[in-house]
């Protein structure tokens, strides 16, 4: 794959370990060392170790059931992208419909238009259905435009916003039964700390547990849950998908996901398996949460007054937004 010159961003290298290192398993050459593990792996062996993670938890959590259309928010990243894919494997084992959903959300830079090209091209290559919705179209202005009538700080928080509430709307639009969302271990590891540091246990209990259910609301499932990043990117480039780094977009660096995703993978380099331990005892506490008793039909949705969208409050943080902006 060729990659624009006006990219920030470089492809990373698709083995990275050196090369005289052996499977762990079987004494081939080796593709990936899980630190976590202690274990070499050859191409062969982490492909069985990828997928069964990946099977075992669309088993373990019930994500999806026979006969269910299932919608993909597809960004075109490099997660998205590998998820596509291993969707699209376990579809032809498992009846289901497969769809995807990409939101152009109108960046005027090179990783913009090449993501959106990638979503297009492998929906075509494995003959998915694809719908492209424009922010454009659906609020009148680009993220661009958007980020410059507000004059926002965090572009990241405003961009997370419009991309679940239209990702939500159009996949109720096109009769999704669920939502599949590409978070990855290392994304959920950081939701989870983020959750705590802002002091919003509720918003953390819901991640992985519908704790509502509405016919307006398209449950979300996430699949790579278990997987590290850099195995979902390692699986992806091994079967010669065509991936970009997420990390290109040029409103990244103003997230505080930032900060705390670097502070993540320096926990995960120095103590390898962290990340599976901030899962767990995440899963602990919302089985202790479930097990108190407390009743999920106490947890009442509410509904925007301006466009009557799931909200926690009148208004959704989607029309508190679009308010702003100029008409």
């Amino acid at each position: 794959m060729s990659v624009s010159k006006n990219l920030s961003c470089e492809r990373e290298s698709v083995i990275d370990v050196p090369k005289d290192k052996k499977c762990s398993i079987c004494s081939r050459d080796a593709v990936i060392f899980l630190p976590y593990a202690n274990k070499y792996m050859c191409q062969r062996h982490f492909f069985r170790h990828f997928e069964k993670r990946f099977f075992e938890t669309i088993r373990e959590f019930e994500m999806i059931k026979k006969g269910e259309t299932i919608a993909l928010g597809l960004s075109g990243g490099k997660d998205s992208t590998t998820l596509l894919y291993m969707l699209n494997k376990l579809k032809k084992r498992f009846p289901f419909k497969l769809i995807a959903i990409t939101i152009d959300l109108g960046i005027e830079c090179d990783y913009n238009r090449k993501i959106i090209e990638i979503a297009r091209g492998t929906c075509k290559s494995l003959d998915v259905p694809h719908s492209i919705f424009s922010l454009k179209n659906d609020i009148g202005y680009t993220l661009d435009e958007l980020v410059a009538k507000t004059g926002t700080r965090n572009p990241c928080s405003e961009c997370g916003v419009v991309r679940r509430y239209l990702l939500n709307k159009h996949a109720r639009e096109l009769g999704a039964d669920k939502l599949a969302i590409a978070h990855t271990l290392n994304d959920t590891a950081q939701t989870i700390l983020m959750n705590i540091i802002r002091n919003e246990p509720m918003r953390l209990l819901r991640y992985n547990e519908h704790l509502v259910h509405d016919g307006r609301f398209v449950p979300r499932i996430k699949p790579f849950l278990r997987s590290p990043e850099r195995e979902v990117v390692l699986y992806g480039r091994l079967k010669g998908l065509n991936l970009l780094d997420k990390k290109c977009c040029p409103y990244s660096s103003y997230a505080f996901r930032s900060f705390v995703r670097a502070e993540v993978e320096q926990l995960e380099n120095k103590y390898p398996g962290s990340m599976f331990k901030i899962l767990n005892s995440f899963l602990s506490l919302q089985r202790m949460f479930r097990e108190r008793g407390d009743d999920k039909s106490k947890m009442i949705i509410n509904y925007c007054s301006i466009c009557g969208e799931p909200s926690s409050e009148g208004e959704c943080k989607f029309c508190k937004l679009v308010k702003q902006l100029p008409r």
